[in-house]
């Protein structure tokens, strides 16, 4: 799902983990936002094929939610986070946050092919186990040739990225593009407080490496280091 305020001819496109639901929560309550689309849109297997929540604006286009013509209008903003952070909120939300709905079998959790078994070896392995399950992959990826992203699919065809870091002084820059001007005050929304505040306190010498060479093109992009 994004958040469209017709009004100011906005588009958030809500990025995993970045503060998206603090955001979106403030343009639906403060610019009349309204979710695109406003319900899933699911296959015969009732997976996701647009999700409610994290869409891409490729997912809007290719889904006839969103005109190109309709698409030029729009400012289009979304958020980004240091991935050494994100990461480390992911896993908890997999370790902790998200098991209670393991046990109700019409959760979303199970419209995300190998979301759940994703959800099970967290539980119990510890974060550095599953970076190296998850992000060798990745790694071989790179190897190969490949650019793999955190971000590339949510920042595709954007505008403007925000930093979550400095996400207040960038949402007030932004503001100065849109038509008309807007001021919001970005609330502490969803945190994920099952974890520690310093992300760098997770991780292994291993893990750190994997990931530094893993998502190389995330963080020089976006200006992000360990």
């Amino acid at each position: 799902m994004a958040i469209i305020c017709r009004e100011h001819n906005l588009l958030f496109i809500m990025t995993p983990r970045t503060a998206c639901t603090a955001v979106g929560t403030i343009l639906l309550s403060d610019l009349n936002g309204e979710f695109i689309p406003p319900e899933n849109i699911v296959d015969k297997q009732n997976f996701f094929i647009v999700q409610r929540k994290h869409c891409t604006l490729a997912d809007l286009m290719n889904n006839g939610i969103l005109s190109q013509k309709q698409s030029d209008k729009l400012l289009k903003f979304t958020t980004v986070r240091n991935p050494f952070d994100n990461l480390v909120s992911r896993y908890e939300k997999l370790h902790s946050k998200y098991q209670p709905l393991i046990d109700d079998l019409d959760s979303w959790v199970y419209q995300v092919p190998g979301f759940v078994d994703n959800m099970h070896y967290c539980q119990n392995h510890s974060f550095n186990s599953w970076i190296q399950k998850t992000y060798l992959k990745t790694a071989l990826k790179r190897l190969l040739g490949g650019k793999p992203s955190m971000y590339q699919k949510f920042t595709e065809g954007m505008d403007a990225v925000l930093h979550f870091e400095n996400l207040q002084n960038e949402l007030d820059q932004l503001s100065a593009s849109a038509s008309p001007r807007f001021k919001l005050s970005i609330p502490r929304i969803n945190p994920t407080t099952q974890r520690s505040a310093d992300y760098r306190k997770y991780y292994s010498t291993a893990s750190r490496t994997l990931i530094q060479f893993a998502l190389k093109d995330d963080l020089k992009q976006y200006g992000y280091k360990f």
